[in-house]
């Protein structure tokens, strides 16, 4: 986090180190590129909230392997890790990819930390900067 003020220029300019940064130190948003510090998902509030992992980081795969819209709402099921312990969930139509990541995080993990999202028809991880996408665009 803090070690954000001796990176180079082009360091302090990438959205995911700086996520990253804010997400082990709050306070590490004031050594970030000028214009990242303005960045609303990059504040300490919106962070602490982002459940999705950044590439390199230590956490959990989830693969969500069925994701529709049933009767206005959002059915998915989902599993978790390599062991794939499954599980399936609602969300109302407004729900966000963020909503996503926290219901999984809230119902299989039973703890707070990222995770690596896996959508369907998908083969790379969902962006922790996408956490604000309407999940509509993905179903």
């Amino acid at each position: 986090g803090r070690a954000l003020r001796f990176a180079a220029d082009p360091l302090r300019a990438d959205r995911d180190l700086v996520l990253e940064a804010v997400r082990h130190h709050a306070r590490a948003l004031v050594y970030a590129a000028g214009p990242l510090m303005a960045d609303p998902l990059l504040s300490p509030e919106a962070v602490a909230v982002n459940p999705f992992a950044v590439q390199g980081s230590k956490c959990l795969v989830c693969s969500v392997f069925e994701l529709s819209a049933v009767e206005g709402t959002f059915r998915f099921r989902a599993a978790v890790g390599l062991g794939g312990t499954e599980f399936a969930g609602d969300l109302p139509h407004s729900s966000t990819l963020g909503d996503l990541g926290r219901c999984i995080l809230a119902s299989a993990l039973d703890q707070k930390q990222c995770v690596y999202l896996i959508l369907p028809s998908r083969e790379i991880p969902v962006s922790a900067l996408d956490v604000e996408q309407p999940l509509a665009d993905f179903v």
